[in-house]
């Protein structure tokens, strides 16, 4: 498996509306680690000072070939989708494509067929952007053309192998070796988290992110946990859980509340729970959200 490098070329197109720009940036900010893209802690309750706890992660800047908004001005309907896709997209190894025109992701894998891309990534992170049927025929789509895919709802729930949230034929290609290869190469996708407990086992003395959602708020969300006491499932005065979601939504998660078809809740509410999830597995305590998709394939 490679690392990223300046040889791995990354892309990223998204849609004209203000959820899919936040997403994009947030993304965007994240991989290239400026030194103002997080300020959640200053934002936070009595404005905290910043713990740099980023300070030390890599910036794949270099690895950023394309990022481009697409999709203004385009017709209701679009007959070939072709003339609005940019030629730049079949230069690239991965591709990440948030919240774009439906007929334009219906045209993405034949424009891309032939190409050198290896795989291209569709987080969901509205319901209105992929519905459902939408989002088989592109994977089917994806798999004739010989490119591989993958549609997490949401974004952190980004994953491999096959786990509830991520299902070969409909959210994962047939195939999927290059999609694990760009979660290892940028480290993201669905949180992975470690703890350094204090002598006495009691309280958390540090914190690390192995794995950070695409967003980057894994980083902010363990580093409120640093220092207080966890005991019995509680953070010091508030519930593990409480503490967790309200870092969840302070640094702020952008995923919708509208409640989603596929997943029974809003993906919101799932992006936390795969968060708590992740620390409360680190802490060797029990997971408290089971299954909660109701597939509509088989």
């Amino acid at each position: 498996m490679m690392n990223a490098n300046t040889h791995t070329k990354l892309g990223v197109i998204y849609g004209n509306e203000p959820d899919t720009r936040d997403l994009a940036k947030k993304f965007i900010g994240h991989l290239m680690n400026y030194a103002e893209f997080c300020t959640a802690c200053e934002e936070f309750e009595q404005k905290l000072n910043c713990d740099e706890c980023r300070q030390n992660l890599k910036s794949y800047s270099d690895n950023i070939y394309y990022y481009e908004e697409i999709g203004s001005g385009l017709p209701q309907f679009i007959d070939d989708p072709d003339q609005y896709l940019p030629e730049e997209l079949k230069k690239l190894d991965f591709l990440v494509v948030v919240g774009i025109h439906e007929d334009l992701l219906a045209g993405l894998p034949d424009f891309l067929k032939g190409s050198k891309i290896k795989a291209v990534i569709v987080p969901i992170e509205n319901p209105k952007w992929v519905p459902p049927g939408l989002q088989t025929q592109v994977l089917h789509s994806f798999e004739r053309a010989g490119i591989q895919g993958a549609f997490p709802k949401p974004f952190c729930a980004l994953n491999t192998p096959e786990d509830e949230y991520n299902k070969v034929g409909f959210n994962l290609t047939s195939q999927y070796n290059y999609v694990t290869e760009f979660i290892d190469n940028f480290k993201i996708g669905k949180p992975i988290v470690a703890f350094k407990r204090s002598k006495d086992n009691k309280a958390i003395d540090d914190c690390c992110v192995i794995r950070s959602a695409p967003c980057g708020s894994t980083y902010y969300i363990v580093q409120q946990l640093k220092g207080k006491y966890i005991e019995n499932g509680k953070a010091n005065t508030l519930s593990l859980n409480e503490r967790i979601s309200k870092a969840h939504h302070a640094y702020p998660c952008n995923a919708s509340m509208d409640q989603d078809s596929i997943l029974r809740d809003s993906i919101l509410h799932v992006g936390g729970y795969l968060v708590r999830n992740a620390v409360r597995k680190a802490l060797n305590l029990e997971e408290e959200e089971g299954e909660k998709l109701n597939y509509i394939i088989k």
